[in-house]
């Protein structure tokens, strides 16, 4: 997909997803995965540099492979002869491997893996290797288990470290590989989720009570006068610049931004509703942002129409979105009526009202605003219900994704909900409103009297959707199951009652009537053939095969099985055929529904035309002339009206048109002297009829320009019916008894595929039977007849044992349009995780509610009251108290998502606009007295305290707190352990204390919650945190001393005096210093700038005379050099012999302060700092050459640097 796609191509964890993404899907390919055992221990992925794995693992990578080259251990190495391009391993236990990169290759598809040797006796000898070893361990336990040496990391542990389960099999792999691909959430505008404010939770500063909405709409009037809405207010310009015949062609995206910035504008930042709301009155606290002053007059807009306005509800402003008028139709109708709605009763220009209409949808049903809905997809249908409960679940992980959001993109993401447990969760919360809202818009239950549901209405509602959803997967189960084989089922019976005896065994017969010209037959072919138990057939020499298996004289007969096993597919394949057809009538327009159920019918088979003598009698038709995909359907209603239908089941599709009825309906009656009409005919010729025959004979789609001569034969009639009608009742129509009984009679009397033809098509000939001239009869005829199972029969009978294989999956009827009209499950999400019938199947069942499901959400325990108010969802805001454990659940499915796709992390203080007061107080306090308001525990004394009651199961910690304040907490009291050690105050002895807080505090963001639990002491993570800052202090004063060397050394002696000949980075002979400059920068940068914006910066900073050591000026270099370059941390590690960026910049500065820059080498001095501090996350060669030129050409010269010199100057060769 092409959301997937661009993400993935645009950070580093969205390539690294689709890194193991591929080792994935080509694994899964190449038996090399089956024969380790579906170990995912042992497949190697790339790890892709900057990515959330490789910045944790990079520096255990580093340390590893430092290890490796100890002395002591090189010797053991060559004593072991352990070559030297291997692979070394470290697990979470502390053992030691080592592995050849091994792979294998399948179409052109190469998969690397490891086959780790156990070393580690052999290396406890070495000194400290124990220590090191533990430490190793401690750093696998953060990185999935493993630590692996080399730009090579094992598939295990990224997936472990993404909290995602390993698969075992074939199936569960596949479904990661659609995890991996559709588990990407979209990036919202500015104005994110437009319900941010009117869905804030109860113990939010910022609810909108019924007092403050009242408070609104005052001052909405006050602004309007009453005149008009408030969306009108505010959109006057955009109407005004959209009349007579100059207005331009805009997005409705477009548009919305332009109302929501036009009314921040006219409103002057909506600060009359601030002022009148009494929020942000303190002068010395925060402001309102931009976003909050946006979803304030979205609120305003909104209430404006509706004072009600809510999450839970399905009305807006009298229109109701999911009243029973609305089944059937297509959401795109239902959208267009509510905007004529608003249109007539609140006068809304016909510019603003699809916008309000847009804002509304957002919070109330934002299943309406999906993209690309396929045209047959209507509301209230199955379908429907998988399309709302994977929006549901979407918008439970980020709030207002779905909107920018595919059909095909949910679809694909709907069923990833099983692989994790906070997933399942969610699924199971968005899942019960879509069902219930069903069977209520069905007429399946209904409220009360006072309109309130009981829980017992609510069971009933999901057990009549239960049993809907059963009779449809029952149905494409069987239509999309692959047809029984002879041969599977006999072999099957011989291994199972003869689990010795080798079925491919060939025997010779050796007595009997026929011979058998020394023809050798395996055992498998005879039994098949109905001649084992003959005892005609034996072993050339050896043992007497019935004497060592004497069951094989008794064996149950192949015949009896393949008749039963065929039978019993071809009952099942009817009944779902039966189910296919009533679920069609079912789909029908209301008053074609009524000439079903109710008129006199006729149904009747097409035939192709065969010329007749003289107008005789219409022969009787052969398979081969009957047109199995199709009938055509004549009904009188009230004896007066006609209408004929053409049924296509495979394709389920039924329609009528006026040409039908006039061109075949009026031939297919008797009529009276009067013109009366009589009785149905039996049979007839029709001359230029509009009907297509590709659509019968071969289930061609039908076309509308087709005209055919053909012969129709009844198969069936019905008498009209007088009960009252279940037209408008789309779900009774379905279980209706004529209606089933309609539908029984075409499945029965006129299917696609006899019993016999399916029987002959499963039979997996012997080698015997395939020479026969019968069978030859029987294949060419199938051939030409079943056009679905052509690749089937041919594949099957061809008897070479490779294409046999392969015919397989096409030996399954493809039920795609069976499936999408049962699911809308559309071409693109079916090919992307299989065959749409399969797929449909798992998304009905998944749509499914489970007993315990409804428990664990209406969850009595709270407090719920019996009956839920009428008019609102279910699962709204002050209607149901969910389960303490499914709120945490979508902050764990966001941070999973939002590492394993790259997507921006969670913004904790945005993040707490919405919590409570109480939360607020809590947050302002240190950790330790932080911790003890949350937990009301005075036992809490340090923060090594906190942090061990935090790692504690979720169980014991306090319900309804948000994730925000536990991660805030968590943060802080590792940032206060971190401060507390001994590495800090080190630290603090090279660097100014708010440099070293800023760098713990910075780091201590960059875990989680989920990391202090991967272990089982509470103490890893700070150890695993202190090995950080080790580095850190070992790197910078390694950094500090090598650059107060280079200050006193003589920089135009070697090994810093070389100059770089201008043809390895000049091959056009440029001979403008500034553009030598540029072409040498440009070479040694791994980022390819463009050549006059780099050279535009020499010449003006080689001309503004500012000075290069103030920080002001070289960050103003910096950033027009890499302008994509971010301010995130860049972590302290142990593979690069520079400090972070936090630690870097603050030594930089104080270093150059005693730079000299009418010193001599000043440049070099200044490339020697650049590069050895790394003062910034990205760019600091660009920056640090771009430096270096600008002195040279202020000295009217430039004289480029080698590598090795740069090397020598930064201290890092």
């Amino acid at each position: 997909m092409k959301t997937q796609d661009i993400l993935s191509e645009s950070t580093p964890n969205g390539r690294q997803k689709q890194a193991i993404t591929t080792v994935v899907s080509q694994a899964l390919g190449n038996e090399t995965l089956q024969d380790l055992g579906w170990s995912w221990n042992n497949i190697a992925a790339t790890c892709i540099p900057g990515s959330d794995f490789d910045q944790v693992h990079r520096s255990a990578s580093v340390y590893l492979y430092n290890l490796t080259r100890h002395p002591d251990f090189l010797t053991i190495r060559t004593s072991k002869s352990i070559p030297p391009h291997a692979v070394f391993l470290v697990d979470e236990g502390g053992r030691l491997y080592y592995s050849w990169p091994n792979s294998s290759t399948l179409n052109d598809a190469t998969t690397a893996w490891f086959s780790p040797m156990d070393i580690t006796s052999h290396v406890l000898a070495i000194a400290t290797i124990n220590e090191e070893l533990k430490r190793l361990a401690n750093m696998a336990k953060l990185t999935g288990g493993w630590v692996t040496s080399g730009d090579k990391m094992v598939v295990s542990q990224w997936l472990r470290f993404h909290d995602l389960p390993l698969p075992t099999d074939e199936e569960s792999t596949k479904a990661l590989i659609d995890l991996l691909n559709f588990a990407v959430m979209p990036d919202l505008p500015d104005t994110g989720n437009y319900w941010e404010l009117l869905d804030a939770p109860e113990d939010s500063p910022f609810e909108l009570t019924k007092s403050k909405r009242a408070i609104i709409r005052n001052i909405t009037a006050q602004l309007t006068g009453n005149e008009m809405p408030l969306a009108e207010y505010f959109g006057a310009s955009l109407v005004l610049e959209n009349a007579g015949s100059d207005k331009q062609p805009q997005s409705l995206e477009y548009r919305l931004q332009r109302l929501i910035s036009d009314a921040r504008l006219q409103d002057e930042t909506g600060q009359n509703y601030i002022d009148a709301l009494g929020w942000f009155t303190d002068e010395s606290g925060p402001k309102a942002s931009k976003q909050f002053v946006d979803q304030l007059l979205i609120a305003a807009m909104l209430l404006d129409l509706d004072p009600e306005i809510d999450t839970a509800n399905t009305t807006l402003a009298g229109f109701n979105l999911y009243s029973s008028a609305q089944v059937q139709r297509r959401p795109c109708d239902v959208r267009n009526d509510l905007e004529a709605h608003l249109i007539q009763r609140f006068k809304l220009d016909e510019l603003i009202a699809p916008l309000v209409a847009e804002l509304a949808l957002a919070g109330m049903a934002p299943e309406y605003l999906v993209r690309e809905l396929p045209p047959s997809l209507e509301v209230g249908t199955p379908g429907w219900v998988i399309l709302c409960q994977a929006v549901g679940l979407a918008e439970s992980i980020v709030p207002g994704c779905s909107r920018r959001m595919t059909y095909e993109h949910l679809l694909g993401f709907s069923p990833i909900s099983g692989l994790t447990p906070q997933l399942n969760d969610l699924h199971a919360m968005a899942g019960i409103d879509p069902v219930v809202t069903w069977a209520l818009m069905n007429g399946l239950v209904q409220r009360d009297a006072d309109g309130n549901l009981s829980f017992e209405t609510i069971n009933k509602g999901i057990k009549a959707y239960n049993e809907h959803v059963e009779a449809l997967s029952t149905a494409l189960n069987a239509i999309n199951k692959p047809i029984p084989r002879r041969k599977a089922l006999a072999l099957k019976e011989l291994t199972s009652a003869v689990p010795a005896c080798d079925p491919h065994e060939r025997l010779v017969k050796h007595r009997g009537s026929g011979g058998g010209g020394g023809r050798k037959v395996s055992v498998l072919d005879l039994y098949m053939s109905d001649q084992l138990h003959t005892q005609d057939w034996g072993r050339t020499r050896g043992h007497d095969i019935y004497q060592e298996f004497p069951r094989l004289k008794q064996l149950y007969p192949v015949a009896d099985l393949y008749e039963t096993a065929v039978h019993n597919h071809y009952s099942d394949l009817i009944s779902g055929l039966s189910t296919t057809i009533r679920y069609v009538f079912s789909q029908l327009e209301e008053s074609n529904k009524r000439f079903i159920e109710h008129g006199r019918l006729a149904i009747y088979r097409v035939e192709a035309y065969k010329q007749r003598i003289d107008g005789g009698p219409i022969p009787e038709a052969t398979r081969e002339r009957t047109g199995r995909y199709g009938v055509i359907i004549c009904a009188e209603y009230q004896g007066t009206l006609v209408r004929c239908f053409e049924l296509f089941p495979l394709r389920s599709e039924c329609r009528s048109t006026p040409e039908l009825r006039e061109k075949v309906g009026q031939y297919l009656f008797t009529y009276g002297q009067d013109g009366t009409r009589g009785d149905f005919v039996k049979d007839n010729g029709l001359v230029d009829a509009p009907l297509d025959l590709d659509a019968y004979f071969n289930n061609a789609a039908p076309r509308s320009d087709t005209t055919s001569t053909v012969f129709v034969r009844k198969i069936g009639e019905f008498d009209s019916a007088s009960h009252p009608t279940l037209s408008n009742k789309p779900m009774a129509y379905f279980n209706a008894e004529r209606i089933k009984a309609i539908s029984d009679l075409i499945a029965e009397q006129h299917p696609f595929l006899t019993e016999s033809e399916l029987a002959d098509m499963g039979r997996d000939s012997t080698e015997q039977e395939l020479a026969s001239e019968k069978f030859d009869v029987i294949f060419n005829t199938l051939l030409n007849l079943i056009i679905p199972f052509k690749e089937c029969i041919e594949g099957l009978s061809s008897g070479i044992p490779a294409r046999q294989r392969d015919a397989i999956a096409s030996c399954v009827m493809d039920a795609a349009a069976v499936a999408f009209v049962f699911a809308s499950v559309p071409a693109q999400v079916g090919k992307a995780v299989g065959k749409s019938a399969s797929l449909a199947t798992k998304l009905l069942s998944a749509s499914r509610i489970g007993t315990r499901t409804v428990v664990s959400l209406l969850n009595p325990l709270d407090g719920i009251p019996t009956l839920l108010n009428g008019g609102v969802k279910l699962i709204g805001r002050g209607a149901i108290k969910l389960a303490g454990h499914t709120a945490a659940a979508a902050h764990i499915v966001r941070a999973q998502l939002y590492r394993l796709t790259g997507a921006h992390s969670y913004n904790l203080l945005r993040a707490l606009d919405h919590t409570g007061a109480a939360a607020r107080i809590r947050i302002s306090l240190d950790t330790v007295a932080h911790a003890r308001a949350l937990f009301k525990s005075d036992g809490l004394e340090t923060a090594e305290h906190v942090l061990k009651h935090l790692q504690a199961n979720d169980a014991k910690l306090p319900k309804n707190v948000p994730q925000t304040e536990l991660q805030h907490l968590f943060e802080g009291s590792l940032t206060d352990l971190a401060r507390q050690s001994d590495t800090a105050q080190s630290l603090k002895k090279v660097l100014d204390s708010d440099v070293v807080d800023s760098l713990i505090r910075q780091q201590a963001q960059k875990f989680s919650l989920d990391n202090l639990r991967q272990f089982k002491d509470h103490t890893t993570l700070p150890e695993l945190f202190n090995v950080l800052l080790e580095a850190e202090y070992k790197n910078l004063t390694t950094m500090n001393q090598h650059q107060k060397t280079l200050l006193a050394s003589d920089l135009g002696k070697a090994p810093y005096n070389g100059f770089l000949d201008d043809v390895s980075f000049n091959p056009d002979r440029l001979t403008d210093n500034a553009d030598r400059a540029a072409a040498w920068i440009l070479k040694a940068s791994s980022s390819r700038n463009e050549v006059d914006n780099i050279r535009t910066l020499l010449l003006e900073f080689s001309g503004n005379g500012k000075s290069l050591t103030d920080p002001a000026v070289y960050k103003e270099l910096h950033r027009r050099l890499v302008p994509e370059a971010t301010d995130a941390l860049r972590s302290p590690t142990a593979q690069a012999r520079y400090p972070s960026n936090v630690s870097g910049a603050a030594m930089l500065e104080k270093h150059l302060a005693a730079l000299d820059s009418a010193h001599e080498h000043f440049g070099k001095q200044m490339l020697g700092a650049f590069l050895g501090y790394h003062s910034f996350v990205d760019g600091n060669g660009r920056t640090a050459r771009a430096i270096y030129a600008i002195t040279e050409l202020r000295a009217n010269r430039f004289n480029a640097l080698p590598l090795p010199v740069e090397n020598a100057l930064s201290g890092l060769g």
